[in-house]
């Protein structure tokens, strides 16, 4: 018996969320479960449901796709892929070490696509190697974060306090408070005010 893997399609295109939902009406290993046109929604979704997989387009009308990443990696380390049109390589390379396990760009053929999911559910990262290319000139940061303490920093980066983080995360404020600890020891400062600062000394943020 194959097992499904159950994929969220998040994109405010339609044509988009039909092609992709059509690529994956041959594959007998993935089944769409859900297609959203806005971030404020995802999170709800992925509580209310089973989701193993997330296609995230970061060029959302709403909200940033940066912070829907953030959220849903940061509250249950969830398995997402970035199909996107956007040409902001920064955006990108940020999404990577947020925690994204794959990269395809929508000018990539549709095969792409399920190479990416393949690779990221068997715990790989994926880039196609159109964005492989594209990313060439980016370095691996120098400080091995995990995706919950990049998702607290990314916050921290945009003023949050650890109860709004605790909230947006669906975690207890000790546990913000533990990992913001780690990142005060990881990225070596001595209070929690140089946290961001070093970060974008380090290009993390």
């Amino acid at each position: 018996m194959t097992i499904k893997h159950n994929i969220l399609i998040v994109d405010d295109h339609a044509i988009t969320q039909s092609g992709i939902k059509l690529l994956f009406a041959g594959h007998p290993r993935y089944a769409v479960v859900g297609a959203l046109d806005r971030g404020a929604m995802v999170n709800a979704f992925v509580q209310s449901q089973p989701v193993d997989l997330v296609i995230l387009d970061l060029n959302l009308p709403d909200v940033r796709g940066i912070n829907v990443l953030a959220e849903i990696i940061g509250s249950r380390d969830m398995t997402v892929i970035i199909l996107t049109g956007e040409t902001l390589l920064n955006e990108i390379d940020y999404a990577l070490k947020l925690g994204a396990r794959a990269v395809v760009s929508k000018a990539d053929p549709p095969d792409q696509i399920i190479a990416a999911c393949d690779a990221a559910l068997a715990g790989d990262i994926f880039l196609s190697p159109h964005m492989r290319e594209a990313l060439g000139k980016f370095q691996q940061p120098p400080v091995a974060l995990s995706s919950r303490q990049m998702a607290i920093l990314h916050y921290l980066g945009q003023g949050e306090s650890n109860k709004e983080i605790a909230y947006r995360l669906s975690i207890a404020q000790p546990t913000v408070s533990f990992h913001i600890a780690e990142l005060r020891r990881k990225l070596d400062v001595p209070n929690n005010r140089k946290i961001v600062e070093r970060a974008q000394e380090l290009k993390l943020l």
